[in-house]
């Protein structure tokens, strides 16, 4: 998953932002499943990342008047 930065995320409308959610609740799902397989994440920079990610994406649906 490449990096997003708040200015990208600004510029979507909400469509895409719901997309870049869906996108971004897969990659946590998939890595709390390898750290529960494995006992630990493969990558936990990758989940801290994603999980801020989603609070970012959900904090602008927010501004933007969407309920998720």
């Amino acid at each position: 998953m490449a990096i997003v930065r708040k200015r990208d995320l600004k510029a979507m409308n909400v469509s895409e932002l719901k997309k870049k959610l869906e996108e971004t609740e897969q990659t946590i799902i998939a890595e709390r499943a390898s750290a529960k397989s494995s006992g630990r994440p493969s990558n936990s920079g990758r989940l801290r990342q994603s999980k801020r990610l989603r609070a970012r994406i959900l904090t602008f649906l927010s501004q933007k008047g969407e309920k998720v």
